[in-house]
């Protein structure tokens, strides 16, 4: 198994992804096949799931010869990723020649961008010997479906995050309301839906749901993997975050809803 990354931006995602991820377990398995790298984890509360899928023809280079299935140590190896966006190339790799219980990533920088001070970096992460089962994540009808600018959105989680640990998210077809509240006061947000990029509810639908801030904030961390975030939200069902990498490639988060009582 080998993969390379070239394109800078692409670099930023990536290493954007696995530190956002880096505290969710204490590791991460990684499923390599022939078209797409997957990535499935839960948190330790098991209240959220990520669910990643990159594309082959996301990567500059992406060659699996047979399926390969491994596990890192999350933190390890996102202080690993914390030294790519020093370069402009990485590469990833798993083959005999290092050894099958080990991942090489190589830190480099093209001839032509080399800088004095900049080395090349090799790293070894010894692999995990882990059992993880695989959820199935089925494709879900949303009540409601909204798009927004993923910075913004951000802005917004941060705000209300002061004012409380729950977020109640209140829709019609005229309104989206964000609300929190706690010791130090309440915060409404009135977020007009002219403002969305995209909207869309079941007819004469009302949603009146609650989620946890602090699980929703670990999400939109990072505006680096995409300028803007889609939501599918339903009361019998997690709410979905979802991204956009490009080439068909997504990172998916899900959130169960808090039992109101």
């Amino acid at each position: 198994m080998k993969l390379t990354i070239e394109n800078k931006a692409k670099l930023e995602m990536f290493v954007a992804l696995f530190q956002l991820l880096k505290n969710w377990g204490s590791y991460l398995s990684l499923q390599f096949n022939n078209e797409e790298l997957y990535i499935q984890s839960m948190d330790k509360s098991h209240i959220c799931l990520s669910s990643i899928v990159i594309k082959a023809a996301w990567f500059s280079e992406y060659v699996v010869d047979s399926p390969t299935n491994i596990a890192v140590d999350a933190a390890n190896f996102a202080t690993m990723m914390n030294y790519a966006v020093k370069h402009n190339h990485m590469e990833m790799k798993v083959d005999d020649i290092s050894g099958p219980d080990k991942l090489c990533i190589n830190l480099l920088n093209n001839t032509e961008a080399k800088v004095k001070d900049n080395f090349d970096h090799f790293f070894e992460l010894l692999l995990m010997d882990v059992e993880h089962e695989t959820l199935m994540i089925p494709d879900v009808d949303y009540d409601v479906e909204f798009t927004m600018d993923s910075k913004k959105f951000g802005e917004l989680i941060s705000e209300l995050m002061v004012f409380g640990q729950n977020l109640n998210i209140v829709c019609t077809e005229d309104l989206l309301e964000l609300n929190s509240n706690g010791d130090a006061g309440k915060l409404k947000v009135n977020v007009p839906i002219d403002s969305l990029n995209e909207f869309a509810i079941s007819e004469g639908e009302k949603l009146d749901i609650s989620y946890s801030l602090t699980h929703i904030g670990k999400m939109c961390l990072s505006s680096k993997l995409g300028n803007e975030i889609s939501l599918g939200i339903s009361a019998e069902y997690p709410m979905a975050l979802k991204y956009s990498l490009g080439e068909g490639s997504t990172v998916s988060f899900f959130v169960a809803p808090k039992i109101v009582d």
